[in-house]
């Protein structure tokens, strides 16, 4: 490796590790734990692992480096012919996941247009009031994704989606800093609910087990807006479950189906992944034994999905202005804070949500 070359390693990697070791050799097989590839891949994917402390050995030869990275075993590979899915183009996969604001703040109000998928289901409760009960994201121009519980709830049938909506207290939401206002909401009737086959939420052994469904907007979205947006879905994006990762998690506060308190601005706040083996020794019995079909994660207290909306998205911020939906909350502790919260792995339903989706 000559001079040029080292000092470039150097500097693209000084930033992102504490701790850099060096074997001079040609080549060598790189050890376990290490894969051989670029200076530059090396330095990208240590910063996108976020490794803290690591040792890198020049034996691959030439220009290339031992790189460490985190092992992980796909429990859910993605199918071979998901990429050539008919469907596939029914998604906006250029064009989604943008958020308007890019602002990092440090309370729990989200800013307006930071989540520009983000939906509420409304249904009609059996005294004939219409309440929104849990939240959902839009994917593309006709379909939610929601979880299936927020559609099989008793003496409540969800009859409509909004979108674009800020602050449920008022008829326009402004930002009271900025001197601008967002567009008004959009609302929606629902032409079809569509559930997974084969979630059931009565059945013990499979209780909250496949808790994912779409929801088929009547009209199209015809036009998306700064506050009005779909969101990407993690095509070729490896989630196990095991990662060391944080997420962002967002809704509005909903404690209770029938309670129509909780939080009339939309929250967000951050998670941190839990391992799905630690998550099932914590969780209830009644909803044991996880699967590698979800994922789980805890926060502060008070800063978890049971102060949101069941349905809602489990977010991960891929890159400045792109963000991902990794899960969807399915459900979490009663009280809250007792026991990470569960949610879909929106990863191991991909083929499911093409097959299910139409023009």
């Amino acid at each position: 490796m000559d001079f040029v070359t080292y000092n470039l390693l150097v500097v693209i990697l000084c930033t992102l590790v504490i701790q850099i070791n060096y074997i001079d050799g040609t080549t060598s097989a790189c050890k376990h734990g290490m894969t051989c590839m670029s200076l530059k891949d090396c330095a990208v994917h240590i910063k996108n692992q976020q490794n803290h402390e690591v040792d890198v050995f020049f034996v691959c030869g030439g220009q290339q480096v031992c790189c460490p990275h985190q092992q992980s075993i796909p429990t859910q590979p993605i199918q071979e012919n998901t990429a050539n899915h008919v469907n596939m183009r029914l998604l906006p996969l250029d064009k989604c996941g943008g958020s308007f604001d890019d602002k990092i703040t440090g309370g729990q109000n989200a800013s307006l247009g930071q989540f520009p998928w983000m939906a509420l289901l409304g249904a009609r409760l059996s005294n004939g009031s219409l309440l929104f009960i849990c939240g959902g994201t839009l994917i593309n121009d006709r379909y939610v994704l929601t979880a299936a519980h927020c559609l099989q709830q008793p003496h409540a049938i969800v009859e409509k989606v909004r979108l674009g909506e800020h602050n449920l207290d008022t008829n326009m939401d402004c930002d009271p800093y900025d001197d601008y206002c967002a567009d008004p909401v959009q609302d929606y009737e629902i032409e079809e609910a569509i559930s997974h086959e084969e979630f059931n939420l009565n059945h013990t052994q499979q209780r909250f087990k496949n808790d994912i469904a779409l929801i088929r907007l009547k009209s199209k979205v015809h036009n998306y807006t700064s506050y009005i947006q779909p969101i990407c879905l993690p095509f070729d994006i490896e989630i196990t479950g095991r990662e060391e990762k944080k997420y962002q998690i967002a809704g509005w506060g909903k404690t209770d189906f029938y309670e129509s308190g909780g939080s009339p601005v939309l929250q967000f706040a951050t998670v941190i992944n839990v391992p799905i083996d630690e998550c099932n020794n914590l969780q209830a019995k009644e909803v044991r034994n996880l699967t590698e079909k979800q994922l789980c994660s805890e926060g502060n207290r008070g800063e978890d999905p049971c102060k949101g909306d069941s349905g809602g998205p489990l977010m991960e911020v891929i890159s400045k202005g792109r963000i991902i939906q990794v899960g969807i909350v399915s459900f979490g502790p009663i009280p809250c804070a007792n026991a990470p919260s569960v949610y879909s792995r929106v990863s191991a339903y991909l083929d499911w949500i093409l097959d299910h989706i139409s023009e």
